[in-house]
This record gives structure tokens, sequence and C-alpha cells, in this order.
């Protein structure tokens, strides 16, 4: 196989999967537990931003493996 073409299949089953743990993640009811770390309050908010976050990363991940360039012989 190219390595774009499996860089595209690695990339598209971490989106794949990056959905699915948003989606689960999202319909757990402890998402509305709040963390203290120090003084720091991590609550419902930071999570779905978290959550966005790495979805958003997985996307760009897929979109980066369409530049992949073949190197020349």
């Amino acid at each position: 196989m190219k390595k774009k073409t499996v860089m595209r299949l690695v990339s598209l089953c971490m989106l794949i999967a990056a959905v699915v743990f948003v989606v689960i993640a999202l319909g757990n009811p402890q998402l509305g537990r709040v963390i203290w770390i120090g003084p720091f309050r991590f609550g419902v908010k930071e999570w779905y931003v978290c959550y966005g976050l790495y979805v958003l990363v997985m996307v760009g991940l897929f979109i980066g493996s369409f530049f992949v360039r073949e190197k020349k012989k």
C-alpha cells in the first residue's frame, strides 16, 4: 500500500474512534461531575471544550493525510 492510503485509513479510523468516544462520553451521566485541580474548577463546560478539541484534532489529522507527498525514487 502507498503511504497516502495507509495514512488516510489510519486517520479515518482515529476519527471514527474519536466521534464514537465523544458520543459515548456525552451520554455518560457522570459528565456533570466537577473536578478540582487545586483552586481550578474543571466542570461540564470545560469537558465539552476538551471533547470538541479532540474531535477537531482528529479531523485535522484526517485532512492532513490528503497532503502527504510520496517520495520520488
